[in-house]
């Protein structure tokens, strides 16, 4: 087989205490599970839509058409240009312009902090920086400000982009952006937290979520506020124009009718057919988001959605290896070879979960179960005095230790007993972070609210030292090798993250290693030889590492998006991550390990 440039010289630089290592794709795999928070309507009852960080074009159907996994991260925003031939999305970190018929790139850039993304009639990009809505010509680049002078909060433009839902600090405007004219105002009690805003049919009129307030703006008239709109959020809720005279609101699901014009509750709350929001094309159709995307029927609002769709995941969150099978899924543990799903004894509340030496631990509200050899074992119904969240296992599988703010919980998988339970006060912390059961299974490691890690001894209740953290730095995450060597994921003094390495029996670190990006998983091979890291860097989000020297062996994957999915199979020759590569669909990937 050939090595390419990047292996070669990888495995040509270890150090000689490390046998040569390469690491090739061996599969990416694509699930369903996206999160879908953005859409905006096409001409020909076509919809633009996110998927995570994937930007697709679904046809009147809901059947997808095109679509662009180049952004990196979460979409933040999405828009369409009046004429339906631009479409413009942005994460965090980037945004991007695309021609719809061609697929083409047009233009991107770096988004402010506070950037929105609409378009003007002429399909110029208009964004949010800094407080100034600035129109961006897509052909030169050529940036111009257009209202706001630094002093906007927030900024939402009509599909037809010739008005404006403008926040300020103490008040909320609907403008004419040609001319800047204000159409109506409103003072507003509190500072907005988030700007959200949808437009009557007519164009006259703009129904305006601020986080704290909700209230129709209404051109030449006064404002008028929306009874039971207070709690509206501005991105994950929905008060939206059903016509000229009526609203609709939904939140977690539930509906209520508004009289448009004087912001009252029109009939009795009902059940609504989605779990996200809920958009509105021109021909008056409704779009339910979220974990799918669905239409509702405009006549019959509490009725079952229809032609509902679930759309590719570009990440998984669940996953790992059980002997030579792969499984991963959104919230399931899908066989990535028959995409049948594994039975882990439901996953309707997966707080968290942790697979090793083919023992599966899930931690499904308070339900504690094991899976091994096929064998599902609920273990245990945890208190929720703890509130735990986590839930970690020694390199074999057979120890665990479920976390929570107030307390923690060791056990027994072979057993399936609990052996210790302590809560924070005997502890004597304020709250815990995150614990984890010494490989014998007779001490815990513990990361306090404040203060280094330390072990606590399950049968005397003695804590010691287990490592020294540098002053001001803050602990996030722990992991055990094999062979007893510890790894410690945490932030120094100025924020940048590092792991350090531990040998048994030392407190201190005979290895720091550091990483430009964050760390979002940490991971050793079953034989605790190497030393996997799963980063947010751009370029090479994976790294691994020889254990016993801490020596960098090798760095690559640009992936679709962030995911802390990171997953040795046993035999250590194979490795999984829970993204696709980046410019391409997929939900996990799998590496072939060689050495």
């Amino acid at each position: 087989m050939k090595i390419s440039a990047l292996l070669l010289t990888a495995a040509l630089s270890l150090s000689t205490a490390a046998s040569a290592l390469t690491v090739s794709t061996s599969r990416v795999v694509t699930l369903p599970g996206a999160d879908t928070a953005y859409a905006a309507a096409l001409p020909g009852g076509r919809w633009a839509v996110n998927a995570d960080n994937g930007v697709l074009i679904l046809d009147s159907n809901l059947k997808t058409q095109i679509g662009w996994y180049t952004l990196r991260g979460p979409v933040a925003g999405l828009s369409v240009s009046p004429d339906g031939t631009r479409l413009a999305a942005m994460t965090g970190e980037r945004w991007t312009v695309w021609d719809v018929a061609s697929g083409r790139e047009l233009r991107s850039g770096e988004p402010a902090y506070d950037a929105t993304l609409a378009f003007d009639p002429q399909g110029n990009l208009l964004m949010l920086d800094d407080g100034t809505l600035r129109s961006i010509n897509l052909a030169n680049g050529r940036a111009t400000d257009l209202i706001g002078d630094g002093e906007l909060y927030g900024a939402v433009v009509s599909p037809d982009g010739t008005r404006a839902v403008l926040s300020f600090e103490d008040r909320v405007e609907l403008v004419e952006l040609d001319s800047g004219d204000v159409l109506a105002e409103a003072n507003l009690a509190e500072e907005p937290d988030g700007l959200g805003a949808h437009f009557s049919p007519d164009g006259q009129a703009a129904a305006v979520r601020t986080g704290s307030e909700a209230l129709i703006l209404r051109a030449g008239q006064e404002p008028v506020d929306v009874k039971g709109g207070e709690d509206l959020d501005p991105t994950d809720d929905s008060l939206l124009f059903l016509n000229d005279s009526e609203l609709l609101l939904v939140s977690y699901g539930e509906g209520q009718r508004i009289d448009a014009q004087t912001g009252q509750p029109r009939g009795e709350a009902f059940e609504v057919d989605s779990d996200g929001p809920v958009v509105s094309g021109p021909d008056g159709r409704l779009l339910a988001l979220g974990s799918s995307v669905a239409f509702l029927n405009t006549a019959e609002l509490d009725a079952p959605a229809t032609g509902r769709v679930t759309l590719a995941s570009s990440n998984a969150l669940t996953g790992g290896f059980i002997g030579k099978t792969a499984y991963a899924g959104v919230n399931r543990f899908t066989n990535l070879s028959t995409l049948q799903d594994l039975n882990v004894g439901g996953t309707n509340r997966l707080y968290d979960f942790d697979l090793q030496s083919d023992m599966l631990w899930t931690l499904n509200g308070e339900t504690v179960s094991t899976l091994r050899g096929g064998k599902l074992n609920r273990l245990t119904t945890l208190d929720s005095d703890a509130e735990y969240d986590l839930i970690q296992s020694t390199p074999d599988g057979t120890y665990a230790v479920a976390t929570g703010y107030y307390g923690l919980a060791l056990m027994n998988g072979q057993t399936g007993k609990v052996l210790k339970k302590v809560t924070e006060e005997q502890l004597k912390v304020e709250d815990i972070h995150a614990a984890l059961p010494t490989n014998d299974g007779k001490a815990i490691l513990v990361i306090p609210h404040e203060g280094n890690v330390f072990r606590y001894d399950v049968a005397t209740g003695k804590q010691t030292p287990a490592f020294k953290l540098p002053t001001d730095a803050e602990a996030t995450t722990l992991q055990l090798s094999r062979g007893g060597t510890l790894a410690v994921t945490y932030d120094d003094a100025d924020y940048e993250a590092r792991v350090a390495l531990v040998k048994p029996g030392a407190t201190t670190a005979f290895k720091t290693l550091a990483f430009d990006n964050r760390v979002r998983a940490v991971r050793f091979s079953p034989d605790g030889k190497l030393l996997a890291v799963l980063t947010s860097d751009p370029q090479n989000a994976l790294q691994i590492f020889d254990t016993a020297s801490g020596n960098r062996l090798i760095r690559t994957g640009t992936f679709n998006m962030g995911t802390s999915l990171l997953a040795w199979a046993p035999a250590g020759n194979q490795l999984m991550v829970g993204a696709g590569l980046l410019g391409k669909a997929g939900s996990v990937t799998v590496f072939d390990v060689k050495r």
